[in-house]
């Protein structure tokens, strides 16, 4: 099965012409240090911080999370939800150092697995906007914890007057946040969402519409398989903007190595990648995944 997509993906990447590259534009050691500090917040979705530790700190058994156990961070709830897209997990917490309220949805903990049986089905979402379509899975995956967390998140932002919210989350956690808050952002909610090697979660219209709500990190890095899935041909489509991470696996990133790419569906960053990989899908500025 894997292979299958892996030939799909070469056919898609070469069936429009080759796309200029963009120009390498440093982004700003801020941008690193919040790209930084919220892919330790994913990370930190592995490692044990959903499972009976609420109101404990927030650690990392990998050491992959310094910057998180540095701040001080406190799990305010947990939840892992079993559907038939597999498990919805993560955790709520109160960050004291950085004034953040930050949700964290923990991605597949097999990985080969999930890729293997990825469904490309799309479901209509017209609530969410006109003519908008979601991942069947993912959207399914968001309203499996909605009510909670969202109860949740009144209730935290009474203690935490003024702290800014955050959803977070890598590979299938970065789809679940990013439908999330789209969902939450029309319902009133004032928050920003920072994904790590998210898939496509939705057709153009969505796209558009999620680049337009604005403050949306989606992070991908070199030739990481799991964002050109579903496939464009599929009819699903990546909003905008892109942070690229062109430096490879197991090195400190740098300002140079994030390439800011913009346009929907453009091809100037992990998408025009001419071979797929999986591994590249565990370095996100930190081993993301490294507590599974």
């Amino acid at each position: 099965m894997l292979s299958s997509l892996w030939s799909l993906l070469a056919v898609t990447a070469f069936t429009a012409a080759a796309p200029a590259r963009p120009v390498p534009r440093a982004v700003s050691s801020g941008v690193l240090d919040q790209l930084t500090l919220f892919a330790e917040y994913a990370a930190a979705s592995y490692c044990s911080n959903n499972i009976n530790s609420t109101g404990d700190l927030l650690t990392c058994a990998e050491g992959n999370c310094p910057t998180v156990q540095s701040s001080g961070a406190t799990s305010l709830y947990e939840f892992e939800e079993s559907t038939e897209w597999g498990d919805v997990a993560g955790f709520l917490s109160a960050d004291d150092t950085n004034k953040l309220l930050v949700l964290s949805f923990r991605g597949s903990r097999s990985l080969s697995t999930w890729i293997a049986n990825i469904d490309y089905g799309l479901t209509d979402v017209s609530s969410l906007c006109d003519g908008c379509e979601a991942h069947g899975g993912f959207w399914k995956s968001w309203n499996a914890v909605a009510d909670d967390l969202t109860a949740q998140i009144d209730s935290a932002k009474q203690t935490y007057s003024g702290y800014t919210l955050v959803l977070t989350g890598h590979s299938f956690g970065g789809a679940v946040a990013a439908l999330g808050g789209t969902a939450l952002r029309n319902a009133g909610y004032d928050l920003e969402i920072y994904n790590f090697g998210q898939p496509r979660v939705g057709n153009k219209a969505l796209a558009t519409y999620m680049t337009n709500q604005g403050s949306l990190w989606r992070v991908t890095h070199t030739n990481d398989i799991v964002p050109r899935l579903p496939p464009t041909s599929f009819g699903f489509s990546h909003a905008s903007p892109e942070y690229w991470i062109t430096s490879g696996n197991d090195v400190t990133v740098t300002t140079s190595d994030v390439v800011e790419v913009s346009g929907i569906d453009s091809t100037a960053g992990n998408a025009g990648e001419a071979t797929p990989e999986v591994e590249p899908h565990n370095w996100y500025i930190v081993n993301i995944d490294g507590c599974q």
